[in-house]
């Protein structure tokens, strides 16, 4: 009887060709992969917009080593715009009990 229901059209009990469940999963980290691309080249060009390197000006001195110390370094100049990133939590690593157990370890 199983042979039989087999050869019959539309195939009761075949697997459908694709499998929904992944399907859904894998759609889903595609999209999740693309926003936090869309997120990390938004954070990169708010980062470059908000911070300017200029070079440092000559400034007439006797000593001709600093002349040249100051001659090879940019000067990080930060606006005074604020950054749209979200705030990052900072969580303690180090605790009594840690610095304990490496103290005991030396």
């Amino acid at each position: 009887m199983f042979l039989q229901r087999q050869r019959e059209p539309g195939r009761p009990r075949h697997l459908g060709g694709v499998d929904k469940k992944l399907a859904k999963k894998e759609e889903r980290a595609r999209i999740r992969a693309v926003k936090e691309e869309n997120e990390r080249l938004k954070y990169v060009s708010a980062s470059k917009s908000s911070a300017s390197y200029e070079p440092l000006q000559e400034e007439s001195s006797s000593n001709s080593s600093e002349n040249m110390d100051s001659e090879d370094f940019p000067i990080l100049i930060e606006s005074s715009a604020p950054v749209t990133s979200k705030s990052v939590m900072r969580k303690h690593l180090i605790t009594p009990v840690l610095v304990a157990a490496l103290d005991r370890c030396k």
